[in-house]
């Protein structure tokens, strides 16, 4: 009998087979709606003034499932390990803003006709919450990376044994 402990899948993008890519892509995506789904939900009932379930536009639903894509694409450009890290942070603000801006923002400026103004205030806005989400993450991660890197036993490459 194998005994071994079952390891959780990593699919490497850049060796695995085009179907497990796909896959992949397709359930990142799938996680990521559902996710979505459920934020725009309690968002919108905290949001009511009454007890009654709100209405959430049918748009707006299948509008997150490619936004979703958007950002399972910006995971992956982020854990590439042919990108610099320059071309990693600029196509994964790419990504993830211009999703936001083409499956969120687009339909409701269509809708509502705002001012210049207001979708240069939006955009501003947007790019200032990923900018803060973005940093207390990569803040975040250096701090994991020097307290691992602090950890491991120091083992000389030119002493031999």
């Amino acid at each position: 009998m194998n005994k071994q402990p079952c390891k959780a899948q990593n699919i490497n993008t850049e060796t695995s087979p085009p179907a497990s890519r796909l896959r992949s892509l397709w359930l990142g995506a799938c996680a990521r709606f559902t996710l979505l789904c459920l934020f725009m939900l309690v968002t919108s009932a905290i949001a009511s003034d009454s007890l009654t379930i709100t209405y959430v536009d049918t748009v707006h639903f299948f509008l997150l499932l490619p936004f979703g894509l958007c950002l399972t694409l910006a995971a992956w450009v982020r854990r590439s390990p042919k990108l610099g890290s320059g071309a990693k942070v600029g196509l994964h603000a790419l990504c993830t803003l211009g999703g936001f801006y083409l499956f969120g923002y687009l339909p409701y400026q269509v809708r509502t006709k705002p001012s210049g103004m207001q979708i240069l205030l939006i955009l501003l806005a947007t790019t200032l919450v990923y900018a803060l989400v973005m940093g207390i993450y990569a803040a975040v991660t250096a701090k994991t990376r020097e307290r691992e890197r602090e950890e491991t036993p120091y083992e000389s490459q030119f002493r031999k044994d």
